[in-house]
């Protein structure tokens, strides 16, 4: 895939503040290691919310995302990677839904929400 893609998802990305930045390779990754309903990059157009980080400190990585399309419709990836990094060890899942509601519940999981801001009525006090 044409790196340009790459470039332009790295720009309209917000910037996250725990060290991880959604890079070209990072953006890569989330696209090579693909399981689900993968929106091509140029349908991606506003990610309005991302959240990235390592654990660790350093190679492993736990990623959340939340994306508006060219069409109307949303699409979330939560993603992972171990200590060995994408390519050995990950998970990598998209989803498309039609609405933001429903991308937020059905497309994100309770940790990946709690991450990005976006709990759904009654979890915020869940453990």
């Amino acid at each position: 895939m044409d790196s340009s893609q790459y470039q332009r998802l790295r720009a309209i990305t917000p910037t996250t503040e725990l060290g991880t930045e959604f890079d070209e390779y990072l953006w890569g990754a989330l696209y090579e290691y693909a399981e689900g309903d993968t929106p091509a990059p140029d349908q991606i157009d506003q990610i309005t919310h991302a959240w990235a980080t390592s654990p660790e400190g350093y190679g492993s990585t736990d990623i959340a995302l939340l994306a508006r399309l060219t069409d109307g419709r949303w699409a979330t990836c939560v993603a992972w990677s171990d200590t060995t990094g994408f390519g050995c060890r990950e998970g990598v899942d998209w989803r498309i839904n039609d609405t933001r509601g429903l991308a937020i519940s059905q497309g994100l999981d309770k940790e990946a929400r709690a991450h990005l801001g976006l709990a759904l009525h009654g979890e915020e006090s869940a453990s």
